[in-house]
């Protein structure tokens, strides 16, 4: 008789994001910025924008976004993908905008394994961007 019963899923690994494991519904999906998220709803049609979700939402990105315009996110998924990062990196620092190595690391410890001079040309390439979006 097997270990699981009639119905069941065998139990899954658990996921940890630092070691970069993630659950099985998150492999083939690509992850979004912030500001990404901002761009999409601010192309949603008027009448669409009046639940409570959209309300939300908006609210958390407008708050959270730092790049804010479509050529410079753009532009910024672009340089980061040259990076060759995870996608979870690669969004975390997108989101984050750190401002130095040490807190890149500790708010992303899968970057622990990268050398520092990597992480500071990242995050230099990140903040140029910040700095000249137009």
């Amino acid at each position: 008789m097997s270990n699981t019963r009639r119905g069941r899923k065998p139990p899954q690994e658990e996921e940890d994001a630092s070691k970069l494991k993630f659950g099985e519904d998150f492999q083939a999906e690509e992850f979004l910025f912030i500001s990404e998220v901002a761009l999409l709803l601010a192309k949603t049609p008027e009448s669409q924008k009046n639940t409570s979700v959209y309300q939300k939402t908006a609210e958390y990105v407008n708050l959270f976004t730092k790049f804010h315009n479509e050529e410079s996110v753009r532009e910024l998924r672009k340089t980061l993908l040259r990076h060759k990062l995870e996608k979870y990196e690669l969004v975390q620092l997108a989101n984050l905008c750190c401002d130095d190595v040490e807190e890149a690391k500790s708010l992303i410890p899968s970057l622990c394994k990268r050398p520092d001079e990597e992480i500071r040309s990242i995050l230099d390439d990140i903040g140029q961007l910040r700095k000249f979006q137009t």
